[in-house]
């Protein structure tokens, strides 16, 4: 990726909302000659509940249940990402891919970091609308608009 550039960073899952939020991403690269970072991130947070390990007698199976899940949502993901990837730099973008194993929020924020990212665009389904009657329940788009060092844009 060219350093000089700006780094413009698109947490992608191929929802409707995270292919407007890449096309946005796209326009904004576009007008400010900057680089887009694709990330994927594998939620393992929900895979089992925290709570029922202690009752699992053969942990073992478990984690190889979850690792050859993991493994392959990654396969998947890299040939989506590969896709979006390959889109872009047709277009002229200096474009590369991240895929991530955690909690959304948790790997969005530290790419950022990483990756010295300068705007995040995701998709934001406004659903903490939806649910204004769950106070405490939160979106994540919402929470890196509230806690991420970089301006973030949210596209619905």
């Amino acid at each position: 990726m060219n350093e000089n550039k700006s780094n413009i960073l698109v947490p992608f899952d191929a929802t409707e909302l995270s292919v407007k939020a890449l096309n946005k991403a796209r326009e904004i690269a576009a007008n400010q000659n900057s680089n887009i970072i694709v990330l994927y991130v594998i939620d393992n947070t929900s895979f089992y509940p925290r709570e029922i390990v202690e009752f699992i007698s053969d942990k073992e199976i478990l984690d190889k249940l979850r690792h050859n899940f993991e493994k392959s949502i990654q396969g998947g993901a890299e040939i989506m990402i590969k896709k979006q990837v390959d889109s872009l730099i047709q277009d002229g973008i200096t474009a590369k891919s991240i895929i991530r194993i955690g909690h959304p929020a948790d790997e969005i924020l530290t790419v950022s970091k990483e990756e010295s990212i300068t705007l995040i665009v995701m998709g934001s389904s406004g659903s903490l609308k939806k649910r204004h009657d769950r106070k405490g329940v939160g979106s994540i788009s919402r929470w890196i608009s509230e806690v991420a060092t970089c301006p973030v844009v949210l596209v619905r």
